[in-house]
């Protein structure tokens, strides 16, 4: 029996070796960022010794060459696997940076190849693999620099795909689990765009304009330095231009049709809740007019 055992190891031998060889070679063509030959050596590696630590960690080799190449599918389905193979990863924040990466490239505009077959055309869109993605980075790595742009980038897809919701209730988790970080000035700004998106869609429903506005009130609250205040402000401004032209618009018709007083109610209304637009610059010139 002892005998049967020794004969079996000195067959294994050559195996070993020969993994290990194709191993290091794999390294020196991904130090070398050879990516064609680190594919083909992957390959061979995550195919062939799948069960061992070489194929294991081949996967990361795999999905960094697939990614090099701009293959980005494959690429991130070789980083799941990588990360699903150990339970403490060697290269566990560098696969999911290059997840974040493959994520932009998708939330960019890059698509995915019919049914997954590379032989096809790339037509089908890939932002829902994006968001996929976006809340991996979130969950592996939930306070960490990565996380908040994470939590940017997907909000900012929501906002694009029109899933207003979920987009402002992103960009509030990122401002309250990173209060002071940049990104939580870009999130409040976000928040104010999305407010005058919906203003101008649902035809100035009240309600907007004043989340607006608390949004507005929580921004200076937690930045009452920072320059892109101005930006916020803007985009408020531009918000009550669109409600001010609503009681404008009124008060012209009114004008038009003779009835002075309904008009001046109007003009007036408009100076008080919007004095800084320029329509209430105009609505003062009318109520001038009018009262003489």
């Amino acid at each position: 029996m002892r005998n049967l055992i020794f004969a079996l190891s000195l067959m294994t031998l050559p195996l070993l070796a020969s993994v290990q060889e194709t191993f290091n070679s794999a390294v020196e063509a991904y130090e070398n960022k050879s990516w064609p030959e680190l594919l083909k050596l992957s390959e061979d590696l995550t195919k062939n010794y799948a069960k061992t630590p070489f194929g294991q960690e081949a996967h990361f080799f795999l999905a960094v060459s697939y990614y090099n190449l701009k293959q980005y599918e494959p690429a991130n389905k070789q980083f799941t696997a990588y990360l699903k193979s150990q339970a403490t990863p060697k290269h566990f924040e560098e696969a999911i940076e290059y997840k974040f990466a493959i994520a932009e490239q998708f939330k960019a505009g890059e698509r995915k190849h019919i049914m997954g077959m590379e032989n096809l055309p790339k037509w089908i869109s890939a932002r829902e693999d994006a968001i996929a993605i976006y809340d991996e980075v979130i969950t592996a790595l939930p306070h960490h620099d990565m996380g908040a742009r994470a939590l940017l980038g997907k909000a900012t897809l929501l906002f694009k795909e029109e899933e207003f919701k979920s987009s402002i209730e992103t960009y509030q988790t990122l401002i309250r689990r990173f209060p002071k970080h940049p990104l939580a000035v870009e999130s409040f700004i976000g928040i104010g765009e999305i407010y005058f998106t919906q203003s101008r869609k649902e035809y100035t429903d009240p309600d907007f304009l004043d989340l607006a506005e608390i949004n507005m009130r929580k921004f200076k609250t937690s930045f009452p330095l920072n320059e892109k205040i101005v930006v916020a402000e803007k985009i408020l401004l531009q918000m009550k231009e669109l409600y001010a032209k609503s009681l404008y618009e009124t008060a012209q018709f009114y004008e038009r049709t003779n009835k002075a007083k309904a008009s001046l109610i109007y003009y007036s209304q408009l100076i008080a809740k919007y004095p800084d637009t320029k329509l209430a610059e105009l609505s003062k010139e009318r109520l001038e007019v009018l009262k003489k």
